[in-house]
């Protein structure tokens, strides 16, 4: 009952301050009640432009316009169809592409099997690609520059299917890290020549390797064992693990001879190579080293019960190369043996990113261990590219063939997922 009286006194403090500025600037009018000067200023201020939206950025949640839900400090679940704003990067003529990292979640792909995703910009489609299993992707399209004269641009993508929410009824689409409209860095995103590069320098590794097997015989072996479904189906310890039998046993090789007191691994999935880790250190004897392992989602339910995981696993739900994470690691590590294995995203600019920030934790002779450089070698998926072994041609040609050798000794089964990857720290 003393709030109406408190405001009548109020108000009247406020008049008489109004006055006496009015009697002190007689010079300018006063200004409305309801205006304030850092308004002014603030308001002339041009807004920032946004080429690149991490969709879980709180300052950029204005520029999510339709289709997210909650998720983390990462990234957010999205509905069927989603959209953004983005302004068109400088300078307007160059060539410019639209770029989406999301991952496929298995909500969505145990229910409908396959997928279409559809990306438009300003209304016009501007490319669309089907996708059949779950995990991190990287849609890449070439956006017409008539599309960006309108500019921020409304740029949306959308699903054929979705899955339902059983606990809201809610629509599940994809689970999204990044948005960027961005000109081409001709070193990675160049995608022909960056392809091209990766397939002759793959042929190139072949000749190194000084196997007793032609040249031509070595690529079918590679070819026909990617194609077998035994390397998807394999289990460790009633987990998942989406790995080379072949390249597992020489990853055990490989910690046996370097005994890294950390290991570091990108691409958690469902934990069924990280508690391979753990198991193959415990194994050894190495029960005072640990396992540092990341993903933009948590797979991890049932590894995360195995008494090694709570012993030897360190999990980050977070992208490998968020600063954060990249920060943390690289402060746990300091001065201690460690050797690394990348295996999330597959793309060369994400795979890049990830060896510029890791390998200088590597210690001398260890190892910087690329996964996957098969796919845009061999090329065992030829749609794609440019991938992992673009990434590792560039790192090496930036300046990483200072410190690193590639180490074709570690492709003696010829059969490797890694051609040109296994890269041994000087």
């Amino acid at each position: 009952m003393t709030y109406a009286p408190f405001r009548s006194r109020l108000g009247y403090f406020c008049l008489a301050l109004l006055l006496l500025a009015g009697c002190r600037r007689k010079e300018t009018a006063p200004p409305a009640a309801t205006a304030e000067p850092k308004h002014e200023t603030a308001a002339a201020t041009p807004p920032a432009m946004v080429f690149e939206l991490t969709v879980a950025d709180p300052a950029l949640k204005d520029r999510l316009l339709r289709g997210f839900y909650d998720g983390t400090n990462a990234w957010k679940w999205t509905g069927r169809q989603f959209a953004v704003s983005l302004d068109a990067p400088p300078p307007l003529d160059a060539p410019t592409y639209l770029v989406l990292d999301f991952n496929a979640p298995d909500e969505l792909m145990n229910v409908v099997k396959e997928v279409t995703l559809t990306a438009r910009v300003n209304g016009q489609v501007v490319g669309s690609k089907k996708y059949t299993a779950s995990g991190r992707y990287f849609l890449q399209c070439s956006v017409p520059l008539a599309l960006l004269k309108k500019s921020p641009a409304e740029v949306e993508f959308e699903l054929d299917h979705a899955a339902k929410d059983p606990a809201n009824g809610r629509e599940i689409g994809l689970i999204v890290v990044n948005v960027r409209l961005n000109h081409p860095d001709n070193t990675v995103l160049n995608r022909d020549s960056a392809t091209q590069l990766a397939r002759q320098g793959y042929l190139q590794l072949l000749k190194e390797r000084q196997a007793k097997l032609p040249i031509e015989k070595q690529n079918d072996l590679m070819k026909l064992f990617h194609e077998v479904p035994v390397w998807s189906q394999m289990w460790f310890e009633n987990v998942p693990i989406e790995k080379n039998p072949l390249d597992l046993w020489m990853m055990q090789q490989i910690i046996y001879e370097t005994r890294p007191e950390f290991l570091i691994e990108t691409g958690t999935f469902k934990g069924g190579s990280a508690l391979y880790w753990a198991y193959t250190l415990n194994g050894m004897g190495l029960e005072n080293s640990r396992v540092f392992t990341s993903d933009i989602q948590d797979l991890t339910g049932t590894a995360a019960t195995n008494p090694l995981w709570k012993k030897y696993v360190t999990f980050y739900k977070a992208s490998s190369t968020s600063p954060e994470v990249v920060n943390d690691i690289a402060r746990r590590v300091k001065g201690h043996t460690v050797l690394v294995t990348l295996d999330s995203l597959h793309t060369a600019e994400h795979v890049l990113a990830e060896m510029r920030a890791y390998a200088p934790m590597v210690t001398p002779g260890s190892y910087l261990v690329v996964e996957d450089t098969h796919m845009d070698g061999v090329p065992t998926d030829p749609n794609f590219g440019p991938g992992p072994l673009s990434a590792v041609l560039q790192f090496m040609k930036e300046g990483g063939s200072k410190d690193f050798v590639q180490d074709f000794s570690r492709e003696a089964f010829i059969m490797t997922f890694n051609p040109g990857g296994w890269l041994k720290r000087k």
